[in-house]
Order: C-alpha cells, then sequence, then structure tokens
C-alpha cells in the first residue's frame, strides 16, 4: 500500500505495521539486492520458463502421469513480486525479502516435488524442529543443568547463498542410493527445470541471481535442507 511518499508494510516476527519513506524502502531493497549479486533482466523470461516446465514435464512420465499434466502446468503465470519485511529487532533495519511465487510458472510442480523428494529421499531429521510447537515439547524433555546455556545461530540469507549446482549431485546422489536411474534422472530434471526459475520483479524491474533457490518457493524449504545436512563442514566455514 503506498500513500504519497510513504509505504504502510510489515514488521519481520512481530505483528506490527510500519510506516517508511518510499525512497527509504526502496534504498533498502536495492541494497539487499547489490550485496546478493542478483543481475537484471533485459526482458520478461516467464513465456520461455512456462515452455520449459511443460517439455520437462511430458518428457517425464515415469514421476508425473499424462492425467496430471494439466494440473501442473500454471494457466496465467506472471513474475512474481517481491515485498520487504522490516527487521525492526536488527540494527539498521534490513529488509526479509517475501515473494509470492503462486503465479510462477514453476509454483504449482515444486508443490508437486517437494512431495516426490520427501517420498523418494531420506533425511536424518535427528536435529531439526517442524515447528514451533514441537520445539517447545523438544525442549520440556532435556535435561538442563546449571552450567548449560541457550545458544542460538542464524543463516544471514540462506535461501540465497545456496549453490545450485553443487545442491543437485547431493540430491542426485542421495536419488541414485534408493531408486532406480530413470527414476532419479527424471526427477532431476524437474528439479532443474523448477531451481531455474528464481526470478522476481521489483519496482518494474526483473531480477534473479547467479545462484541461488526461489526465495517462496514451495520447494525451496527442503532443498536447503538437504544442503545444510550434507555440507556441514563447508557451511559452518562460509555463513
Amino acid at each position: 500500500m503506498t500513500t504519497e511518499n510513504a509505504i504502510v508494510t510489515q514488521a519481520n516476527k512481530e505483528k506490527t505495521i510500519v510506516i517508511i519513506h518510499s525512497n527509504e524502502y526502496s534504498e533498502k531493497v536495492n541494497s539487499f539486492l547489490l550485496v546478493n549479486n542478483f543481475n537484471t533482466l533485459t526482458r520478461d523470461p516467464t513465456e520461455k520458463f512456462q515452455k520449459s516446465i511443460h517439455k520437462a514435464i511430458q518428457d517425464c512420465n515415469l514421476i508425473v502421469d499424462k492425467c496430471q499434466i494439466k494440473h501442473l502446468i500454471q494457466k496465467k503465470s506472471a513474475p512474481p513480486n517481491l515485498k520487504a519485511q522490516l527487521k525492526l529487532h536488527e540494527a539498521d533495519i534490513p529488509i526479509r525479502p517475501v515473494i509470492n511465487n503462486r503465479t510462477a510458472p514453476a509454483y504449482k510442480l515444486a508443490k508437486y516435488l517437494n512431495k516426490i523428494l520427501s517420498q523418494h529421499i531420506a533425511l536424518h531429521n535427528q536435529y531439526v524442529a517442524t515447528n514451533s510447537t514441537s520445539l517447545a515439547n523438544d525442549l520440556t524433555r532435556l535435561e538442563i543443568l546449571e552450567n548449560h546455556c541457550l545458544m542460538t545461530f542464524d543463516i544471514e540469507d540462506l535461501y540465497v547463498n545456496i549453490p545450485v549446482s553443487e545442491t543437485l549431485n547431493i540430491v542426485k546422489t542421495k536419488l541414485l542410493q534408493n531408486n532406480d536411474t530413470q527414476i532419479a534422472e527424471q526427477i532431476l530434471t524437474l528439479l532443474k527445470g523448477v531451481l531455474s526459475q528464481n526470478y522476481f520483479t521489483f519496482e518494474q524491474r526483473i531480477y534473479q541471481p547467479e545462484q541461488s533457490i526461489a526465495m517462496g518457493s514451495p520447494i525451496s524449504g527442503i532443498i536447503a535442507e538437504i544442503f545444510l545436512q550434507t555440507s556441514k563442514t563447508k557451511t559452518s566455514n562460509t555463513y
């Protein structure tokens, strides 16, 4: 919502509405884009992505039945739009990018692939909390002594720092451990198509990073989890 020179937006992690000058809002978003090496595209790639997704689905008959194809193709594709939430609890109030991928060509396929990966890849979720309720329940069962302390860590801009090619190699290795080669290859074909569509619009410009997984995509959570669980040493040194 924009009024004159002000923008009304949300705060991150707080039920707070923020009114910010439109120029300052743009500066914060553009600073995020610059720091994370987002490229400006000269043309809208939506139509190209739509065609590539359609072809990939048709080529992967072991993963997608013919009757499912029409349900996985986006009818009215459009570039996802970036909006920013403000991190009021941090110095200089940086942004948390929020991207609605529901109009993206790969959105429906990403939701479908999220289930497929969960079925074909075994993740060791010993230290993963599915939500805040399960975390609270787990903490109540811990034996906490006087010399114990609770520590938290945060990975800054996680999704934009996930190396796609390395993660695809990890996924391939995991798929081949328990699946037929053809099935593994078809899952990878679909996954490559989905992960390549990590673009969005902001202020009538279209951006895409050199690497990273799409913010706001239904599949990004499990992709990040696969990378983090398999690249623990590299992750601790990188972020």
